[in-house]
């Protein structure tokens, strides 16, 4: 039994009716998700900037391993935290989650840190080529977290849009072929 030409186009059209809702309601998703992201909890009120007035010789990658040779930026462990300041609590500290961390370390618990900074599926983002070999510093994408009081509980790349990426990448006289950052 053939299919009439009648036949063929409103199969086509039921297909693209189909794909249209499709895109769409993906569409939205990744908006809702990626552009007006929900902030997250964090477990501990993380305060970056008591931290590094503390210690001047903190950096960005003393925390987040991996920002100059990896994809990714890695949350702190607790054994990070026991190393550079918390093996034992510090003398004078009043913070209100200086109990919360001790409990981490005396249970040896990794801390659960919610990320609050995503980009799309579709996009590969690596930041060994931002900041190794882009020499860009990480305030220019998250802001300057040396004056943060406060946990990180919404996304700061919310900026990083198609659009500021590849100006950046003019700016800076890298491509912006499709596939160099959409794998």
């Amino acid at each position: 039994m053939s299919i009439s030409n009648r036949g063929k186009v409103a199969i086509a059209l039921s297909v693209l009716v189909v794909l249209a809702g499709g895109a769409a309601l993906a569409a939205v998703r990744i908006k809702s998700k990626y552009i007006d992201p929900q902030p997250v909890t964090q477990p501990i009120d993380f305060n970056h900037k008591l931290h590094m007035d503390k210690n001047s010789d903190l950096t960005c990658e003393t925390c987040h391993k991996g920002v100059a040779d990896s994809r990714y930026a890695s949350i702190p462990a607790v054994t990070t935290c026991v190393k550079l300041c918390h093996s034992e609590a510090p003398e004078g500290c009043t913070h209100p989650d200086e109990p919360k961390l001790r409990e981490y370390v005396e249970k040896g618990e990794r801390i659960p840190w919610n990320q609050a900074n995503n980009q799309p599926g579709h996009v590969f983002f690596s930041h060994v080529a931002h900041v190794k070999w882009g020499n860009m510093d990480c305030k220019e994408c998250h802001g300057d977290m040396r004056q943060s009081e406060k946990s990180v509980t919404m996304t700061q790349t919310h900026n990083l849009n198609m659009g500021t990426c590849m100006k950046c990448h003019e700016e800076k006289g890298v491509s912006n072929d499709c596939l160099l950052c959409h794998q």
